[in-house]
């Protein structure tokens, strides 16, 4: 095939001629003359130019999702031809079939090649992968495909606090200075803050405010580094139940504040009571039901716990 992969490049040779322009063509004639260039453009505008395949479907790949990719010739072979396909990382990105024929009766028909996105749950970056398809010619076409991440992180604190912990407002100060400790060992980079709600400053349900969980995502829990999923999340930005192993915390569970509604409920006096008169509602360690965000019973704000820290 010829002249590939050239787009304003023509144009600027078209208004120019400029001899350093290169354009490889078949025409015959002196290469040092304007003519030459002129029929190589011409040449390349009618048979298609640089393109040889066309290809629809996008760029863009979700996490745990998929990317179909129609894919048809842009003209006619003389006998069957094959193309072959491969990922630049299959651990991020593999595909399906690895090969495809077209004949001169059905070159412009497309066929699906399918992009698998594969989950990544120790990071929470997009990742870049490009597809190299070989021509009948041995030439290489990329074409990049970004898969967008899906994951957030969580964990829970191994200090374990009164439910005085944001006394002065410093609930999510907590959560950001425990978050800085764990960075070295690995926790994605990031804000964290906590998933316990009180009051006015942080609610869930019934409208939120200042919320901390994001829709559509998976939660995994760096568990000491060991990435584990916790729960994923639906379009209201909550926890589905069941789907994860939930939080890994201290024995006693860690604070929430939280209904099993998702309502606000015992909150310590907005966090900043120790006071054993007073009551929170927390939830339990590894906990896959309802039981991950409220017990249903609260416990004494002089009880130590663990506070959950989200990504945001």
């Amino acid at each position: 095939m010829q002249m590939r992969r050239i787009a304003l490049f023509f144009v600027i040779c078209f208004s120019i001629f400029q001899i350093n322009c290169a354009i490889k063509s078949e025409n015959s004639g002196d290469p040092s003359t304007k003519e030459y260039y002129e029929n190589a453009i011409l040449n390349c505008l009618i048979t298609g130019c640089d393109r040889e395949l066309n290809i629809v479907g996008g760029n863009s790949l979700p996490e745990g999702g998929s990317l179909s990719l129609f894919i048809s010739l842009v003209h006619a072979p003389e006998s069957s031809v094959v193309y072959s396909f491969s990922s630049s990382n299959p651990a991020i990105a593999s595909i399906s079939p690895t090969t495809m024929t077209f004949t001169p009766s059905d070159y412009n028909e497309p066929q699906v090649l399918i992009v698998n996105g594969i989950s990544d749950d120790s990071d929470s970056t997009n990742n870049s992968v490009v597809i190299s398809i070989l021509t009948p010619e041995s030439e290489t076409i990329p074409y990049p495909i970004l898969q967008k991440d899906n994951d957030k992180f969580l964990f829970a604190t191994a200090v374990s606090y009164a439910g005085n912990f944001g006394t002065g407002g410093f609930t999510d100060f907590v959560c950001q200075n425990e978050a800085n400790t764990l960075f070295s060992s690995g926790l994605p980079s990031g804000t964290y803050k906590t998933f316990a709600v009180a009051g006015t400053w942080r609610r869930a349900m019934p409208s939120k405010i200042d919320w901390v969980l994001k829709p559509n995502k998976e939660y995994i829990d760096f568990a000491g580094g060991t990435f584990v999923k916790a729960f994923d999340t639906d379009s209201t930005a909550l926890f589905v139940f069941g789907s994860g192993s939930g939080i890994s915390a201290t024995a006693a569970g860690y604070w929430t504040g939280l209904a099993t509604d998702w309502s606000t409920a015992n909150a310590c006096q907005g966090w900043t009571s120790n006071n054993s008169a007073e009551q929170g509602d927390f939830a339990n360690s590894l906990d896959a039901t309802s039981g991950a965000i409220s017990t249903g019973a609260p416990d004494f704000c002089d009880a130590i716990k663990s506070v959950v820290c989200v990504q945001q």
